[in-house]
């Protein structure tokens, strides 16, 4: 688990530059009807009382103050930023400007400790009553549940009208606990989804994935006979030398928790979204049979599975790839002479509509001990770029993704992100590691797989909620 460990980070390096973010709504006209004109008696002075004027919320000093703004990577402030600053920076720079005149405050961005310090640090601060900032970065599987039920954080339902249009889904879903929101962010991370080597589908003679997703026929079914077709021995010799799929970022994991969450279910979900221990559940199970079969039955999945999957789909050897969107560079930087396309997981039986899960996500978040929590909401609400910087993400992706496909593929997945919460239970991502191993190369039933490990997740999941009280 080293190697993925790193990946916050990367992911955190492309979001906090504040324009990797999800695609802003498009603008409507509004149509206007002349009324007929009218005469109207003349007012007399004096017979109509003025309309009281609005009352302006009282500015805010503090004093010279510093709010600070925790990270736990440099540059972090676009101020310092030395090389051309990107429009993103410069917008940022100019509200950040504009809010220390407006509050009368110095806005800092603090990185303090590495990845791997970064919550012991916080934790250390908050106890001693002085946190590290005001406004904390953190990783959703760090703060729901731990630093809620510690009251290291609070929400900050009641410092921003949430019902503003401005506010992402990705924000209200993710960054809420309890029915509470705690997290605040402007920008949604990145997706996990499908590549596919356009080309090879081309001379496969296969249909397009992109085109059965908007027909509404990319599910298991149309997924699993489109892997078997491509899963093909080409030069002749008894061996499969192309596979439908070539693995994906994470192995075997991250592709079969897709599967998992793309069928309606969940590792630590009961139905009523309380913690409880749910990978046996009907959704689930029929989810990791499904994984097993494309492994065991068909075939389709390269095997054995590579560890580094992404350099087998460079050399041909797969014509679908799980991975984020962020490798998207490196992919076309490796590829130059195949065109590529990008896809959601296929859309399971018990579920309604394409979505993308990660584990991976982190959020602005106001420190229960800060004694200036209110104004410090307020400001890092300021300083963000919200819709503008939405029309900055779309505007670099539609110079980055190969075609209109995979673009609108992207936009659509800015949309409908959602989390996946289990990665916070002591050990889950092992222990989930462990039935993925069972299923496929150990070739044991997904029913005895879960059973195997309950007693385990059961005894975490316990021993998580305990100790945050």
């Amino acid at each position: 688990m080293k190697k993925f460990r790193l990946l916050p980070m990367l992911l955190i390096i492309m979001m906090m530059t504040f324009l990797i973010a999800g695609c802003a709504g498009g603008g409507g006209t509004t149509k206007t009807t002349q009324e007929p004109a009218t005469t109207t008696p003349k007012e007399e002075p004096g017979n109509k009382e003025a309309e009281p004027a609005p009352e302006e919320e009282p500015a805010i000093d503090l004093n010279g103050e510093t709010i600070k703004i925790g990270v736990w990577y440099d540059n972090a402030d676009p101020r310092l930023v030395t090389e051309e600053k990107s429009p993103a920076q410069e917008l940022q720079i100019k509200l950040i400007e504009e809010a220390e005149a407006k509050y009368n405050c110095t806005i800092e961005f603090v990185k303090f400790g590495d990845y791997g310090k970064y919550v012991e640090n916080f934790t250390t601060t908050s106890l001693s009553g002085t946190p590290f900032a005001d406004i904390v970065l953190l990783e959703l599987f760090w703060a729901f549940p731990q630093m809620v039920n510690k009251d290291f954080i609070q929400p900050v339902d009641d410092f921003l009208d949430l019902n503003d249009p401005k506010y992402i889904s990705w924000m209200k879903n993710g960054g809420s606990y309890n029915g509470k929101q705690y997290g605040m962010t402007d920008a949604s991370p990145s997706p996990y989804g499908f590549f596919y080597n356009k080309t090879l589908v081309q001379k496969l003679g296969l249909e397009d994935p992109y085109e059965l997703q908007q027909k509404g026929e990319w599910t298991w079914d149309k997924f699993r006979d489109f892997a078997k077709k491509a899963t093909k021995d080409t030069n002749g010799d008894g061996k499969t030398d192309v596979y439908g799929v070539a693995g994906g970022y994470g192995t075997m994991n991250f592709v079969t928790e897709q599967f998992v969450y793309t069928n309606n279910a969940t590792v630590d979900k009961n139905e009523n979204g309380e913690t409880e221990f749910s990978l046996d559940s009907e959704n689930a199970i029929e989810a990791l049979q499904f994984v097993s079969d494309l492994y065991n039955k068909d075939k389709s999945i390269m095997q054995p599975v590579p560890e580094d999957a992404g350099k087998e789909f460079i050399a041909g050897k797969g014509v679908l790839y799980g991975g984020f969107s962020w490798e998207l560079g490196g992919l076309l930087e490796n590829m130059k002479n195949q065109e590529l396309g990008y896809v959601f997981f296929p859309k399971g039986p018990k579920a309604e509509k394409h979505v993308t899960y990660t584990p991976f996500g982190n959020m602005f978040m106001v420190a229960k001990h800060s004694k200036n929590a209110e104004v410090a909401v307020k400001i890092y609400d300021e300083i963000s770029l919200h819709d503008e910087g939405r029309k900055l993400s779309k505007q670099s992706w539609e110079s980055a993704y190969p075609n209109k496909e995979s673009l609108d593929t992207r936009a659509q997945m800015s949309e409908s992100i959602e989390y996946i919460s289990y990665y916070a239970i002591p050990d889950g991502g092992d222990l989930f590691k462990g039935v993925v191993k069972d299923i496929t190369t150990g070739k044991i039933s997904p029913a005895t797989a879960v059973d195997k490990v309950k007693p385990q997740f059961e005894a975490n999941i316990k021993k998580m909620l305990s100790d945050t009280k």
